[in-house]
């Protein structure tokens, strides 16, 4: 293959790629016709449902409840009461409960009802059949933190849905005030009971606490303890006494000690304070005078000197005497004072071990009162509700009361025909994009550049927009073809894509291709309408083009010649007529064809000889670009033949109706052949965007219409 042209297929492909938002994009731009009409068929046919199905009346009775509370007798339990929660929680089971159910069975005579009771004849018993069924529908919800319960009932009678909602009402009320006194004989029975034998039990504890308080020495009421801890306080007190006067008394007496060693008795302070000491020592001056006198007088041994000196003798001997009896005084004292004080602090010893032992009984006696005091709270709470299940059993009022009555339903609850209407809309919406994409995965066509270079692995050229009837009539041009579209408007969008192919196909080989042929899988893709496009194009782009229908068994081209050709391509191949005779002249200045007189059906090889090779380079002489429109590759063997003897090779693939596998096979003979191919066009592609995926350069036409006519 020369250079610059497409890869063959090869065996590997390149995966496809992930899937993004944008291929969601463009799958509801190529499939929304189908998934609106999955839409509007699923909506109507839900709607259909709607009215099909048998209409529902929901009835309703709105009750409020009072919470009495109750014993529960089946269990001793000694807690409090039961939270309002519970209590409005077990009103609404009782609600629906089988035997209300049966009681409203019962009040409206349900088995006599031919029409409620449709369906049940063959029921073993119709009596459970019908209770079931209106347990069934009916439903029982409490508004929330309220004590507001509703009573809602289903039915396909409106009048006979309130009847039903109003008796479940009544039977409930009715039935509340026979539960409640009946129940409330039981509980004051068992009450009775239990309380007697608590009342016992409360007064074995209040003895046992008031002998064990005696035995322990514990005083009633424990705010001052035991005897022990009464009697510790005071003695603790003269203790700290009797140590202070004990501490005093040894000071005083090591003082005067003191004093003695530095000066003698007559220093000590006890002494010098003591009046007979001070007596003794003013008689002690009179007679040291009267001495001094005499002495001086008499002299120290005159008789009176000698008297006078033992007097002062004997006062000396009484002052020794005196401060000796002081001194032993301040030690009797002391030892007095601490005597005292080690009898006190022996007695706290004593009373403190006590003290211990009364700490353990008063704790003994405190879990006895705990005890008590327990059997004491049960009781009263017992007595409590004793008297409150005594007024209850006196008591004839309902457990609540109907705050709303249920009325006849003046509309159908069901079926909502716009919830369905909105269901059948989301559920056609996602059936429709299910089908899309089923369609979308089932789809063996090539429809996107994705599918072109990484499904085949060859280069994609553009994508040729439909020509259709529509678009046609609205430019005024019904029934024009292709090429005669290009001749009146040379400057369409469909133009410019030919342009594109023109473009790719020169520069796809180097040097310049002069002979360029248009090749397809199968029949029917469009491949000589394109042909014949291309090379008017060419033409208008300047170059001289010579167009030869090598497709001898269709001859399609020959509608484009003015006027009937009296000789053409095998007449020319076959030495019958001289070249220049059989090519025929183009309306667009620039273009020649060479024609078949008309579509040929022979055995022999016309284009693998060389009077083929001759006449093609005969043509690439005369002409800038020749122009093979080509036999189906998979159907005639002669295609292979002229894309092998041409410069390049376009092929021409009908959008998203040609088969891969198809197209897959074309390649695969090509690449056999060593056949250069610029690469794929795909031909009718929709002329709307998200037909042919935001990767196509046709989906953004619409950003530039201002470079192209309308």
């Amino acid at each position: 293959m020369n250079a610059g042209t497409s890869p063959p297929p090869s065996s590997e492909l390149q995966s496809p790629r992930g899937f993004d938002f944008g291929m969601l994009i463009d799958l509801f731009g190529r499939r929304w016709p189908l998934m609106a009409a999955v839409v509007v068929f699923v909506t109507v046919a839900m709607i259909a449902v709607s009215l099909l199905v048998t209409p529902q009346y929901n009835a309703n009775v709105r009750l409020k409840i009072n919470p009495l509370q109750r014993v529960d007798v089946s269990t001793a339990r000694d807690t409090s009461e039961q939270p309002d929660q519970s209590v409005v929680d077990t009103e609404v089971s009782i609600m629906r409960s089988r035997d209300i159910a049966a009681s409203v069975s019962e009040r409206l005579k349900l088995t006599s009802d031919a029409s409620f009771t449709k369906g049940l004849e063959k029921a073993r018993d119709l009596n459970d059949a019908i209770v079931s069924k209106l347990i069934a529908n009916v439903t029982v919800t409490r508004e929330p933190s309220t004590y507001i319960v509703n009573i809602v009932y289903r039915d396909d009678d409106a009048n006979r849905a309130a009847r039903i909602a109003n008796a479940f009402s009544e039977e409930y009320l009715d039935g509340s005030v026979e539960r409640r006194t009946g129940t409330a004989a039981r509980q004051a029975k068992w009450l009775d009971a239990r309380l007697a034998t608590l009342g016992d039990q409360v007064q074995s504890a209040d003895a046992a606490v008031a002998r064990y308080r005696a035995q322990a020495g514990i005083v009633e009421g424990g705010t001052s303890g035991t005897i022990t801890d009464q009697q510790v306080a005071p003695l603790s007190s003269q203790l700290a006494t009797a140590e202070a006067e004990a501490a005093a008394a040894r000071a005083k007496l090591d003082a005067a000690r003191g004093q003695i060693a530095r000066g003698g008795l007559d220093a000590v302070s006890s002494v010098l304070s003591s009046a007979t000491i001070t007596e003794l020592r003013r008689q002690r001056g009179e007679v040291l005078r009267e001495l001094g006198q005499i002495n001086a007088r008499y002299g120290p041994r005159h008789p009176e000197s000698i008297r006078v000196a033992n007097q002062l003798s004997g006062i000396d001997k009484a002052l020794q005497d005196e401060a000796r009896r002081i001194i032993g005084g301040l030690e009797s004292e002391s030892r007095a004072a601490g005597a005292s004080a080690g009898s006190l602090r022996a007695d706290l010893t004593r009373l403190r071990g006590q003290q211990a032992g009364d700490t353990r009984a008063a704790v003994t006696a405190a879990s006895l009162e705990r005890q008590a005091e327990a059997k004491r709270t049960v009781y009263n709470q017992l007595a409590q509700q004793a008297q409150q299940t005594n007024q209850q059993e006196r008591s004839s009022e309902p457990q609540g009361s109907v705050i709303e009555k249920a009325t006849v339903p003046s509309r159908p609850s069901s079926p909502n025909k716009v919830l369905y209407a909105l269901l059948g809309v989301v559920l056609g919406a996602v059936l429709g994009f299910l089908a899309a994409l089923l369609i979308e995965l089932l789809s063996t066509g090539v429809r996107t550049v994705d599918d072109v270079e990484r499904g085949l692995g060859v280069s994609f050229l553009t994508s040729l927009p439909l020509l259709s009837s529509r678009r046609l009539k609205r430019d005024g041009m019904s029934d024009m073809s292709p090429p005669d579209y290009i001749a009146a408007r040379p400057m369409s969008t469909y133009a410019e894509a030919l342009r594109t192919i023109r473009t790719s196909a020169i520069l796809a080989v180097q040097p310049r291709p002069r002979v360029i042929s248009i090749v397809s899988a199968v029949p029917g893709e469009g491949k000589s309408s394109t042909a014949a496009a291309l090379s008017r194009v060419m033409a208008l782009s300047g170059d001289r083009i010579v167009l030869v229908d090598c497709d001898i068994r269709r001859g399609s081209l020959t509608a484009l010649t003015p006027v009937p050709p009296t000789a053409g391509l095998i007449e020319v191949l076959s030495g019958e007529a001289e070249l220049d005779a059989a090519i025929v002249h183009d309306s667009v200045n620039g273009l020649d064809i060479l024609p078949l007189i008309k579509p040929s059906f022979t055995p022999k090889d016309l284009f693998s000889g060389d009077a083929m090779r001759a006449l093609v380079a005969e043509l690439s002489d005369r002409y800038d670009y020749v122009v093979l429109d080509t036999p189906p590759l998979l159907a005639v063997a002669d295609a292979r033949t002229l894309a092998a003897m041409s410069d390049t090779t376009v092929m021409v693939v009908h959008w998203q109706y040609t088969p891969r596998r198809a197209v897959r096979a074309a390649l695969s003979l090509l690449e056999q052949d060593g056949t250069p191919l610029s690469g794929i066009v795909l031909s009718m592609a929709s002329a709307k965007a998200k037909s042919v995926g935001a990767d196509n350069p046709a989906y953004y036409y619409s950003m530039y219409r201002q470079y192209h006519e309308a």
